[in-house]
């Protein structure tokens, strides 16, 4: 991947983190969603966790939830136990 293709990720990351942060629900494009629930819960939609997914969103929370069949990679098992976050699948 060149170094502009590189930054149009990086630009186009930030603007889908803002959208998510006012509540807005957006598509990832492989039908799945990502949903930022109230309070100090964190619900998630999407088929695949990795840190991508929850790079900057997990200030405050205390509960991350996810879809029963989703893969939660290992990275973010490990990020979550070390800010002390709740993982619960539903």
């Amino acid at each position: 991947m060149s170094e502009s293709q590189m930054d149009v990720e990086r630009i186009v990351s930030e603007v889908i983190r803002r959208l998510i942060a006012m509540g807005v629900v957006v598509p990832n494009g492989n039908g799945d969603t990502c949903t930022e629930s109230t309070g100090n819960e964190l619900h998630l939609t999407d088929r695949v966790v990795s840190l991508a997914v929850i790079e900057r969103r997990l200030d405050g929370v205390r509960r991350v939830t996810v879809e029963k069949k989703a893969v939660v990679t290992p990275a973010v098992r490990d990020e979550l136990r070390e800010k002390n976050v709740e993982l619960v699948r539903v």
